[in-house]
């Protein structure tokens, strides 16, 4: 197999579907079949449910049992799945009370896959790089790297618009750029989104976690039970890791850690007097994308007056407490602790 994804249900609709795309490239699917979740044409089989691996219809011959949807992703949700084909086509399939299937519809259950619609132009298929299918709300990054949306709402899961469980959102729309809420244009560049219950997450682009939707027990990670319908940071309790220093646009020398701490020390080049910026590199935990911070100014004297110019050993003490990179790095958790993720998922 070259990818799988399996969804689990509660409560009185317990529903569970399994999917996985195999080495020969066809979507299967095994499960639950209340909905016509298994894509295979059918919401019928023993209590719904089907025990062993079968092919989802081709969407263009769902009558031809030897042909089956290629894929290169797969997303089971709680009563619909997801898939995407190898010209980046989007496709989806069973449970469409809400609309989680961004057909357009709310019609019937959909039995063999059927293209998601594009909000732009319903005539051609809408392109994704990655789907998320999840509790009755639907994720996709498309092929420009831009999140998208659609479905139920109830606590802001959709991630652009205000809590809203009357209103059907039947077809993709963007997700907000957590910069600039109130701003739809601007939208959340992503590399990866993974749908859950009631919340949504989504790698930036930049390699920052964000997350929105329910947050009734801080799923969120924002340090509050506050739920949000826009995305917000996740926040994480690391330390930052010092990696290199550069004043104006020479890099200081021997850049050594102090102690445990997220210190160092390092000495200054020569310059001649005047005030440069202090630009310091460093990660999140010592791992992920490397991040640079300029908000550090440091003053070359004249010679003569300490301290001296660079050049001569004069060594600068970069430590939490003082005039410091580590002071500086540390008062950025007033601001938002930020850490970067390879994956996420609440599957």
């Amino acid at each position: 197999m070259k990818q799988i994804s399996n969804s689990i249900g509660s409560g009185k609709m317990h529903n569970s579907v399994s999917l996985a795309v195999g080495s020969d490239g066809n979507a299967y699917a095994w499960g639950h079949n209340t909905s016509g979740q298994l894509g295979n044409g059918t919401s019928s089989g023993f209590n719904g449910a089907n025990p062993v691996p079968g092919c989802a219809c081709d969407p263009n011959n769902p009558e031809d049992t030897s042909k089956s949807l290629k894929s290169v992703q797969i997303s089971a949700g709680f009563e619909h799945s997801m898939a995407i084909d190898a010209q980046g086509n989007t496709w989806s399939w069973g449970w469409n009370y809400w609309g989680e299937l961004g057909q357009n519809t709310t019609n019937d259950d959909i039995l063999p896959p059927a293209r998601t619609y594009n909000p732009d132009n319903p005539t051609i298929p809408f392109k994704a790089s990655q789907v998320s299918a999840g509790y009755d709300t639907s994720l996709a990054v498309d092929s420009n790297g831009i999140s998208w949306s659609w479905e139920r709402n109830d606590y802001g899961q959709l991630g652009y618009t205000n809590y809203d469980s009357s209103t059907v959102h039947r077809q993709p729309a963007k997700v907000r750029n957590p910069a600039s809420p109130n701003n739809t244009d601007l939208s959340l560049n992503s590399t990866l989104v993974s749908a859950g219950n009631w919340d949504s997450l989504a790698i930036g682009k930049e390699g920052y976690t964000y997350a929105w939707g329910y947050n009734g027990y801080g799923q969120l990670g924002n340090n509050s039970y506050k739920d949000a319908y826009a995305p917000v940071l996740v926040e994480f309790n690391l330390s930052q890791v010092i990696s290199a220093a550069r004043f104006g646009t020479s890099p200081g020398r021997n850049l050594t850690p102090v102690g445990n701490s997220n210190s160092v020390t390092v000495f200054t080049p020569g310059h001649l007097p005047d005030t440069v910026i202090v630009s310091v590199d460093y990660t999140m935990g010592g791992s992920g994308q490397t991040l640079t911070d300029t908000s550090l100014r440091y003053t070359y004297l004249s010679a003569g007056v300490l301290p001296r110019a660079g050049g001569e050993g004069i060594m600068l003490a970069l430590a939490t407490g003082m005039t410091s990179m580590g002071a500086m790095l540390a008062s950025r958790r007033h601001r938002r602790e930020q850490h970067h993720l390879l994956h996420v998922s609440h599957e």
